[in-house]
């Protein structure tokens, strides 16, 4: 079996999950539906503020605008650059990076702020412990990064999302699927690298290093598939989101299974004989990938290879379940005849449901499927086989 092929094959699928993504995103900040006539609107804004975007969001659609927002939250620093994309699309673009949440009724747009930030829309992240102060790293998966005016840190990193900056960053500044901002006072010592997205510096800021933005439909479409694919949190949005991944997961894998039964077969094989080493691969990738990432960001002559490599990273783990799942439902007592794509069919369900588990489920998924995708690195998908002496 060819590896290109098979990459091809899921980059083929992979294809579709920017129209998900949009669909099945976290809990979104308007409440009400937006015209089906809602028009695509382009914004050209490399300095301004929230209030002027929602501004001329509401000039492009015809929309009347009351906002009833402390002036503390629509005149924070926003640059923001879109072309022809969906007015919705815009606005909650615009109401996340303001922290505010909006209604919509009969063509008037009602903005106010969002005062479940700080408590139940994400409360797992509100939890977790982070390293602050001088000489901290920060590095963030599937959302946004912001460096207060206070904060000294000594690299800021995100992977599908993008990153502000207000305080002092010692080193880089690398956004993987978003843009880079470097709001006024800001410093960065390094270089400021932006994949999927823009830099935008304000001319009070300062960096010491080089400006890099590259932009395209591949690194856009990696970063939406990376803040889906790590999506959670609360509310009938986020299940749907949930859920909707875990049939397109389940989906994928059983087109998997039909199309390289010998390659699961062998992976499996490979994985059973050599456990212990197929899982130091399955952690190498897991937890090499950012690094990975970050040294091809910051090389910038790597930059390209960034999409290649998250598209092998996706390619890997989707492979892994697929294995993981015809391990599992090789050990159902039914049904009698099996095949790879009974045996991946029955086990998937099981590994589907468990995904639907919030934010757990996703982190037991990524195990379940990093072992397994050590296994096929390793085997070179199924390529290279164990001789027993």
């Amino acid at each position: 079996m060819s590896v290109v092929k098979l990459i091809v094959g899921l980059a083929t699928v992979l294809a579709v999950l920017p129209g998900l993504a949009r669909v099945a995103t976290a809990e979104s900040r308007l409440e009400g539906n937006l015209p089906e006539s809602a028009p695509v609107v382009s914004i050209n804004q490399p300095r301004g503020s929230v209030l002027d975007a929602l501004s001329t969001l509401a000039k492009q659609t015809g929309w009347t605008l009351v906002v009833t927002a402390p002036e503390s939250a629509t005149t924070h620093a926003l640059a923001l650059q879109v072309s022809r994309k969906p007015a919705g699309e815009v606005l909650e673009l615009i109401l996340e990076a303001g922290a505010l949440r909006a209604s919509f009724a009969d063509g008037v747009l009602r903005v106010r702020p969002d005062t479940t930030t700080a408590g139940s829309r994400d409360p797992w992240r509100e939890r977790r412990p982070e390293r602050r102060g001088r000489g901290a790293e920060r590095v963030v998966f599937g959302h946004s990064l912001n460096i207060a005016a206070d904060e000294t840190i000594d690299k800021a990193v995100a992977i599908g999302g993008s990153v502000t900056i207000a305080g002092h960053v010692q080193r880089d500044v690398v956004a993987i699927g978003g843009s880079v901002t470097l709001l006024a006072g800001a410093r960065v010592e390094g270089d400021a690298v932006a994949i999927g997205g823009s830099v935008s510096v304000d001319p009070s800021a300062t960096l010491e290093g080089d400006s890099v933005g590259l932009g395209g439909t591949i690194p856009t479409t990696i970063g939406s598939a990376t803040r889906w694919v790590g999506g959670g949190g609360q509310g009938l949005r986020s299940q749907f989101s949930r859920t909707a991944r875990a049939v397109l997961v389940y989906v994928i894998a059983l087109l998997i299974a039909a199309a390289f039964p010998g390659a699961l077969s062998r992976v499996k094989t490979y994985l059973v004989d050599r456990p212990g080493l197929s899982a130091l691969g399955g952690l190498a990738i897991i937890f090499g990938f950012v690094p990975l990432c970050v040294l091809l960001a910051v090389t910038i002559i790597g930059i390209p290879l960034i999409p290649a490599a998250v598209l092998l990273l996706i390619a890997l783990l989707l492979f892994g379940f697929t294995v993981s799942a015809g391990w599992l439902g090789d050990r159902m007592p039914f049904p009698r005849e099996k095949t790879p794509v009974k045996t991946v069919a029955l086990g998937g369900v099981v590994l589907a449901l468990v995904g639907l588990i919030p934010w757990i489920g996703t982190a037991v998924l990524v195990l379940v499927a990093a072992f397994p995708a050590g296994a096929a690195l390793l085997s070179r998908f199924g390529r290279r086989t164990v001789v027993t002496v």
